[in-house]
């Protein structure tokens, strides 16, 4: 049967939105695919038809478990048997989804790439060829696999003694991204579909502010006279209850989304607001991935994020109706400072990392061992005394771990955070990475700065950090004759 008319008979679309056509007939020619398409562009489009025609399983690396569940939803929805494997699912629960993959009574199988590791998952994989590998929000690759989830970048190992084709899906990805991405999955020759990152129906603004902590009462107003539901995101826990709070004594039905409240909570947030019974939702960048609410009005950012990257997939989820819609931030001087201390403590300049090697080389000494309880490992990681303390000095493990430095072994629980339980010292870490990773993060930062402080028109400098040729003039930002300024944060048009 021909894609069109899977296309028209089961899912119920007239015809594919673009990109969609290209990168379905590459799959299932056998060919590797990257697809680049705006958020709402119909990514999962791209691995569900594939997975009604190829006849074997298709595989989905997800990043986040409440977006692997909504994705399970809509996939059964459609009529495929469809399961995802997480580690917040009983030992039962698991086991019943391998006897369904092994036996080959499923279509779907969403996983996170943690996962793709597990030994009984592999196990169960040795005589399952999958039909399909495909890697949803791609772009995890480069912005959280050299970071805080290195197991994305070990999802292109997965796939060797396999002959399945892989299928990689973002929203956001610079030129350098999209390359980083496909070295990492070791995508052969892959069919590439970058569409157009421009948004039409969004209306652009950043409102400088002169210290950090004037910007919560313009917030509340403009919330205040904005028309529909909205997300504000806010840097961290308590700054999304501060927000939250304001916004519910000024009368606005809002509330709140982060990862200290408790799942079921989380879970009945975002169900309220996708229903409409709650119009604005503050939250940390944990809320986002997998919200299909096409009728979002404004998205607005308490701080902006520490990368255009982000910036662009939060924003973008506001207008995905089509309608107008408008995504507003605030900027301080300050905020910079901010970012870099974050840059610090995630990717330590060279010399820091060397000297911190060395000093826990000594304590090892020629057992090459040390272990994470050991009372004179704070001391060796001298001025991370306090923050070991707190939990997280574990950034600058993390680093030394990413190059190659140490290699964590077991787990156990310290001051409530996961940690190795003994570290191993290795030979010849790789300082080039190290710094690559610095500058690419001071780089990013540095656009960020540029988008906040420049001149010039805002989409536009959206448009081109992400590799596209944009005119002058857009007539729909803050600098280019829209005034923001009357406080309205969503305009007539």
């Amino acid at each position: 049967m021909d894609p069109v008319e899977v296309l028209r008979s089961r899912l119920g679309f007239p015809a594919f939105r673009p990109g969609q056509e290209e990168l379905i007939r590459a799959v299932l020619a056998g060919r590797d695919a990257l697809g680049v398409l705006p958020t709402g562009g119909g990514k999962s489009v791209c691995y569900q038809l594939p997975a009604m025609m190829l006849g074997g399983v298709t595989v989905v690396v997800s990043p986040l478990v409440s977006l692997m569940q909504d994705q399970v939803g809509r996939a059964r929805a459609l009529g495929l048997r469809s399961q995802c494997l997480a580690a917040v699912q009983s030992e039962d629960e698991r086991s019943s989804v391998l006897r369904s993959l092994r036996t080959r009574r499923l279509d779907l199988l969403f996983v996170s790439p943690e996962r793709l590791s597990v030994a009984s998952f592999r196990h169960s994989m040795r005589g399952v060829q999958p039909a399909l590998i495909a890697v949803d929000e791609a772009h995890c690759i480069s912005e959280w696999g050299h970071d805080f989830r290195p197991a994305y970048r070990a999802i292109g190992g997965f796939r060797e003694g396999m002959s399945a084709p892989v299928l990689a899906l973002t929203a956001s990805a610079t030129p350098a991204v999209r390359r980083d991405v496909c070295t990492s999955l070791r995508l052969r020759r892959p069919a590439t579909v970058v569409h157009s990152f421009d948004r039409p129906n969004l209306w652009w603004a950043i409102d400088r502010v002169p210290r950090s902590g004037d910007r919560l009462e313009p917030l509340v107003r403009r919330v205040f006279r904005a028309r529909g539901a909205g997300i504000v995101y806010a840097p961290t826990r308590n700054a999304v209850e501060r927000v939250r709070r304001r916004l519910s004594g000024a009368g606005i039905s809002a509330e709140s989304y982060h990862a200290g409240l408790p799942g079921a909570i989380r879970s009945s947030v975002q169900r309220r607001f996708m229903e409409g019974t709650t119009r604005v939702v503050v939250a940390t960048n944990a809320f986002g991935m997998g919200i299909d609410k096409p009728d979002v009005r404004f998205v607005a950012h308490l701080h902006m994020p520490t990368t255009l990257e982000a910036y662009y997939q939060e924003a973008g989820r506001a207008g995905r109706d089509g309608a107008p819609a408008v995504c507003w931030a605030y900027h301080a001087r300050s905020d910079r400072r901010l970012g870099s201390r974050f840059i610090e403590r995630t990717h330590p300049p060279e010399l820091r990392l060397r000297w911190l090697d060395s000093r826990l080389r000594r304590l090892a000494g020629r057992s090459r061992t040390l272990g994470c309880t050991d009372p004179r490992l704070p001391r060796a990681l001298g001025r991370e005394v306090d923050e070991w303390r707190r939990g997280d000095a574990l950034g600058v493990l993390a680093a030394l771990e990413r190059i190659g430095a140490i290699r964590g072994r077991g787990t156990l629980m310290l001051d409530g955070v996961s940690v190795h339980a003994e570290l191993q010292l290795l030979e010849r870490p790789n300082w080039f990475l190290s710094n690559h990773l610095r500058r690419s993060a001071l780089a990013r930062l540095a656009a960020v700065e540029q988008l906040a402080r420049g001149r010039g028109c805002r989409r536009n400098h959206l448009l081109r950090y992400f590799g596209e040729f944009a005119e002058s003039g857009c007539g729909r930002c803050d600098r280019c004759g829209w005034d923001f300024g009357t406080g309205l944060p969503c305009p007539d048009g």
